[in-house]
């Protein structure tokens, strides 16, 4: 009978490391997929950054050389930003060279990078040398020479902002993809687990015959998904039946650790198919880290629905649920495709704007705002409002700050009467 179980516990054994084995090797697969992303992710921001470095910088040439002002300082800091954005892009776009995950699409607007590669350090040179020029005649000529290198930089940079969009939107697409992959690994690797179980379980009942009173509460505890009661199952004193209650705890515990993985990577809300509050929380973080790294500067607006309660209340929660759905498709159609829209929580939604100064998402909330008042929304007989508070992170060093001020400008809609924007005290 020994003999007997541990064939059978060695087939378990034989199950558990191949699919084990399968499912680490498809796992790591996804990982590198998502690494791959996060360099994608990493070139669109670069990209952004050296747009908007460039541009600044190209605006104070012209104040330079109209004499509009003299100090030349904040083009050195700008170029100190630019310098540092065209490297993150070049490392990223060499990365994804380097895994061969390089696209039609990718090879196209890296060839745009290897163009800004080659354009920059003729554009920096001429740049350097006409604020550190002392002769005016001399500084106006190369000031003339560094705004039409930078004109040339600015029109290859926003080409490729131009192919970026193509490529957000194909990451965005690519994600949910991704996400059920991990799920589909664990399921698999679940049934397996389950199959060999039930299987070993069957043959050991009937060749070992003691051990029935042993096995029959986890297989209970198994049925019911009730994996913590079945870890609480005692052996008896004989080795058979402890060799078998530590296997099934091994397996157990590897399911347990399965599921805990997949839950991890769910990023959107089930109910609306925007990002979930935890997303949100990652993104944001990433936002202030890129804004003290940089100096750029990313705005927030907190969006609530007034009177929602009531809606649940006199239309039932279906009808709210179809009210929440709706809102979401107006509020991607106003706004951008790098914006990054989440559910904050209830009725309540937030969006990030990227290197956008808060003065600068004042007209896109009114927008938005104007849209919802005067949209027909579906088995809802009366209009449906909104109340927007914004923020940026101009002057913050963490993203509690920004969330706060846009808070508290929320807050302020409401008390002046709701379906109303504010920013800065300013009132829409």
């Amino acid at each position: 009978m020994k003999q007997r179980l541990k064939g059978f516990l060695l087939l378990i054994s034989i199950i558990f490391i191949i699919a084990y084995i399968a499912s680490e090797y498809y796992t790591r697969r996804i990982d590198a997929e998502i690494e791959v992303y996060r360099s994608r992710v990493d070139i669109l921001y670069n990209a952004h950054e050296v747009l908007y470095h460039a541009v600044a910088i190209q605006e104070d040439l012209y104040s330079l050389l109209s004499g509009a002002y003299k100090n030349p300082e904040s083009v050195k800091e700008q170029l100190d930003h630019l310098d540092q954005g065209i490297k993150g892009l070049s490392t990223s776009v060499s990365y994804i060279y380097y895994t061969g995950r390089a696209d039609a699409l990718f090879k196209t607007y890296s060839h745009h990078v290897e163009v800004i590669d080659t354009i920059y350090p003729k554009f920096l040179e001429k740049v350097k040398t006409a604020i550190e020029m002392k002769d005016e005649r001399e500084r106006t000529i190369y000031l003339k020479e560094a705004v039409e290198t930078g004109e040339g930089l600015e029109v290859i940079v926003r080409e490729l902002d131009k192919f970026l969009e193509e490529e957000y939107k194909k990451i965005n697409s690519s994600l949910p993809t991704v996400t059920e992959q991990m799920r589909w690994i664990r399921n698999v690797t679940g049934i397996l687990f389950f199959i060999a179980m039930i299987v070993s379980s069957f043959l050991m009942f009937y060749s070992c015959r003691p051990l029935k009173r042993t096995l029959q509460p986890f297989l209970k505890a198994i049925k019911a998904g009730d994996y913590h009661a079945a870890n609480k199952v005692e052996a008896d004193n004989e080795e058979c039946s402890r060799e078998i209650v530590s296997t099934f705890n091994t397996i157990i515990e590897r399911i347990k650790e399965g599921e805990k993985s997949s839950e991890s990577l769910t990023i959107t809300d089930p109910l609306t198919g925007v990002y979930n509050r935890r997303y949100f929380d990652i993104r944001l973080d990433e936002e202030m880290n890129r804004c003290i790294r940089y100096g750029t500067i990313f705005s927030l607006s907190l969006i609530d629905i007034d009177h929602f309660k009531e809606i649940n209340d006199t239309f039932g929660h279906q009808v709210g649920d179809s009210v929440l759905k709706e809102l979401v498709l107006l509020i991607r159609d106003s706004s951008r495709e790098t914006d990054i829209v989440a559910r904050y929580g209830g009725e309540e939604f937030v969006i990030i704007y990227p290197c956008t100064p808060k003065l600068g998402v004042l007209s896109q909330v009114e927008r938005l705002r104007e849209k919802v008042e005067g949209y027909q929304f579906k088995d809802l007989p009366r209009p449906v409002t909104i109340s927007i508070g914004a923020a940026d992170s101009a002057g913050k060093t963490n993203p509690a700050l920004v969330i706060q001020e846009a808070d508290s400008n929320l807050y302020m809609a409401k008390h002046r009467g709701r379906n109303r924007c504010v920013i800065i005290g300013v009132t829409t």
